[in-house]
């Protein structure tokens, strides 16, 4: 019999198809996986029957009726489209577009609705490179704020969430963490002790419109192309300069700055990662609130989608106690997601089978 981890090499890896989200490694159950230069690599023997590393990767589609029932218990009675962003002013002032998703990790963290939220922050192998991080503090959260074009493994802070022992938890990510997030939360007793008791833990699962991601190296190149030694790089980040949001980056010897158009612009001419090339599933369909930048000039908002109660109860309790400000989507919004959704459909490389030759 064929292990998953030869299905996952077959129809994921050998196609450059992975994500990096990071789902696969704290799920194995041997704990043989790890990861190098982006993916997977096996350890040792993989235990004979054993499918949950390919099962939980977002690129095998062969369990989307369990995610679909999954989705369809936790459905409101109305499914919302919205625009919101933070009300706090000083804090909109560093944000990209709403900052919602900042409003809600802040909102539930100080509230003492979860312990702990899971974000992406910078600071991972160097400073440009993106890292899973637990935030606990509102600091942690605020400096987490903002995008991150790198590919990054998320899902690899589930072992830290077990043994840390958080109990309530909000996890943020790209629409590729959260399809494998929900694969392993419906997983059940497949699962091993850790990320099993990990997962029960995520009590909310906000997830970001994502159009493209990138191989860490291309932020490199920018900064190497920008005149500046990256191995000078002590920190980067966004800052709002006269309006305008920039890229910077920070060295011994003081501070620089791009404009962020010049700086995704330059990511989006070459340096897309091959998994994103095909992907098709740009919102996020399985997280409770799916939020994003919306393009209207000027309009410094966040749009978002409500897809589950407990996100329609989270956008309720944040906008309540005065954290963000939310209003319906305007119509043209709702059109241009619209006919977004309808060409996505027809986008994107074909999905692996799995080993019994299933199109998931």
């Amino acid at each position: 019999m064929r292990t998953g981890f030869a299905d996952l090499h077959h129809t994921v890896l050998k196609g450059d198809l992975c994500s990096y989200c990071g789902g696969c490694v704290p799920a194995c159950p041997a704990d043989v996986l790890s990861y190098a230069r982006e993916r997977p690599v096996i350890d040792g023997p993989c235990a004979s029957g054993c499918r949950i590393c390919f099962d939980v990767c977002p690129e095998n589609q062969a369990n989307s009726t369990v995610l679909d029932a999954y989705m369809a218990d936790h459905r409101p009675a109305v499914e919302r489209q919205l625009v919101g962003r933070l009300a706090d002013p000083d804090l909109l002032a560093r944000t990209g577009s709403g900052g919602v998703t900042t409003g809600l990790a802040l909102y539930l963290l100080e509230s003492g609705r979860v312990d702990a939220v899971v974000l992406t922050g910078f600071g991972g192998a160097n400073a440009w490179t993106p890292r899973p991080m637990i935030a606990t503090t509102r600091d942690e959260v605020v400096a987490a704020s903002g995008p991150k074009y790198a590919l990054t493994p998320t899902l690899s802070v589930l072992d830290r969430i077990a043994d840390e022992g958080y109990e309530r938890v909000m996890f943020v990510g790209l629409p590729c963490h959260i399809e494998s997030l929900r694969q392993l939360q419906t997983a059940g007793d497949r699962l091993a002790d850790r990320p099993r008791r990990a997962v029960r833990a995520i009590t909310h699962a906000v997830g970001l419109w994502c159009g493209n991601n990138f191989r860490a190296e291309g932020t490199e190149r920018f900064i190497s192309a920008a005149g500046i030694d990256p191995a000078e790089v002590t920190e980067v980040g966004y800052t709002r300069r006269d309006g305008r949001l920039e890229f910077s980056v920070t060295t011994p010897d003081g501070s620089a700055g791009a404009p962020f158009g010049q700086y995704l612009g330059y990511l989006l001419a070459g340096q897309t990662a091959p998994s994103c090339q095909g992907c098709r599933r740009w919102h996020a369909a399985y997280a409770d609130i799916s939020v994003g930048g919306l393009d209207t000039p000027g309009l410094k908002w966040s749009g978002f989608m409500v897809q589950t109660r407990e996100g329609q109860d989270l956008v309720s309790g944040a906008e309540a106690a005065g954290y963000i400000t939310v209003q319906d989507m305007p119509l043209d919004e709702r059109a241009r997601l619209g006919r977004k959704n309808t060409r996505s459909r027809g986008f994107g490389t074909p999905k692996p089978r799995n080993s019994e030759g299933n199109q998931r």
